[in-house]
């Protein structure tokens, strides 16, 4: 298999030389600084440019290139000019890793980072993380804390991969905590088929992909899915499991409050139409709950026998209209009058409805201009404050007024550094 081989070159010569001996690549890219007193003289310069402290003595020895028999057409040398420069360093390494792994997509890419200065190590080992290739760092026993023992020096490989995974889950981090989880359970499945990571780190990686599976499905109303999924990551989301359950098993009001949460992750991401659309299902919803859960009344077909018996005389002259103009026989009822008729009803949420009803009509009527309702005008973020704040302030005093707890949690945000 081929394998190219990309260095940082500095004063010492000793360890490229080990690096380019043991793993024999095929090309090897040397980025070295420029000028008469830069490391570039090192690599292919003629003499004796390559020394090297023996003891007391300094020991002069030929190029990099001439100790390791490098042919023209096996090397290239990228030049830089500040050896200190990190940002220009970095840019000129993820260019050069980039053209090699395009020119020789088959083979094995390696960046040792032993040579050049403090910043072209660390620019050569950021560029090879970002660009897949592997790590390598030569090494020896050291006598001192100052310098390793000539004869000594091995070259070998770092674990990558872990390090290269906790990035990629940082990035993860940022679009769960963005509630973008189909994105972040791709890049947390990623990193488990791109290589071997520890058991722990792995373990904890599908954990993370269960919780992104989990709300991404409860996030689309997939609550039965989410159920299922969730439960087996129960104790990282506790208060958001119990509502959860309640949801699946319940039935009762806890819907309402889950549209404002969702409506609240869209606007969080600056889909405003998506959050009003959501806001006015959430009061459109509760009304019909209370129909439904206290009067039997379905508002999708009224069944005008079920209503007050002082109230049946003017639904059944609606309903004898409407058939009258060609519709047909079912009497749906739309958000404002399933309102209307729970103030009929003499209902503690039409009292609520009343009280709000200027506010909350204003609200409406900008919702129908959205261009997700009947209008073509996108919602924008003021404007979507604005209609937030009348609706949740209705719902929330309608359900006290029912005597419904409030306590709806927003998704969890994954706060743990990876």
């Amino acid at each position: 298999m081929k394998t190219v081989l990309a260095l940082t070159v500095g004063g010492s010569c000793a360890p490229i030389v080990t690096a380019v001996r043991t793993y024999e690549p095929t090309l090897t890219c040397f980025i070295a600084t420029k000028g008469p007193k830069g490391s570039r003289v090192t690599v292919d310069g003629g003499g004796k440019p390559c020394r090297q402290r023996v003891g007391e003595r300094e020991e002069e020895n030929p190029s990099i290139v001439a100790q390791t028999g490098l042919r023209p057409e096996q090397y290239r040398v990228e030049e830089v000019e500040d050896p200190d420069d990190l940002p220009a360093l970095y840019e000129v390494c993820v260019k050069a890793m980039r053209e090699l792994r395009d020119q020789y997509p088959d083979a094995r890419h390696i960046a040792d980072y032993t040579g050049g200065s403090k910043s072209m190590s660390v620019a050569l080992a950021l560029a090879a993380l970002e660009c897949g290739w592997e790590l390598s760092l030569v090494r020896g026993q050291r006598p001192d804390l100052i310098r390793v023992a000539n004869g000594t020096e091995m070259a070998g490989l770092i674990n990558a991969a872990e390090v290269r995974a906790r990035q990629r889950m940082e990035e993860a981090r940022r679009l769960f905590n963005s509630y973008a989880y189909a994105s972040a359970q791709a890049v947390l499945e990623g990193i488990l088929r791109e290589a071997p990571v520890s058991h722990e780190l792995e373990a904890k990686i599908r954990r993370w992909v269960a919780l992104c599976r989990g709300l991404d499905a409860w996030d689309r109303f997939e609550h039965q899915r989410a159920y299922t999924i969730l439960q087996t990551v129960q104790s990282q989301i506790v208060p958001q499991w119990r509502f959860l359950k309640r949801i699946v098993q319940e039935s009762g009001y806890e819907m309402v409050g889950d549209l404002i949460r969702n409506a609240e992750r869209r606007a969080s991401r600056g889909r405003y139409d998506d959050a009003v659309a959501r806001l006015y299902r959430a009061v459109e919803l509760l009304a019909q709950l209370r129909l439904q859960n206290r009067y039997g009344v379905d508002t999708s077909n009224l069944q005008v026998e079920a209503l007050r018996e002082d109230l049946q005389s003017q639904y059944r002259q609606r309903l004898e209209l409407q058939a009258a103009s060609g519709r047909d026989g079912t009497l749906r009822l739309g958000l404002w009058d399933a309102y209307v008729l729970l103030v009929e009803l003499e209902d503690p949420l039409g009292k609520v409805f009343q009280e709000h009803e200027k506010r909350l009509r204003d609200a409406l009527l900008r919702r129908n201009r959205s261009i997700l309702a009947h209008g073509l005008s996108p919602i924008g973020e003021d404007e979507y404050q604005r209609i937030h704040e009348i609706v949740t302030g209705m719902i929330g005093k309608g359900l006290r007024a029912l005597g419904v707890s409030e306590e709806t949690p927003q998704f969890p945000l994954w706060e743990e550094t990876p």
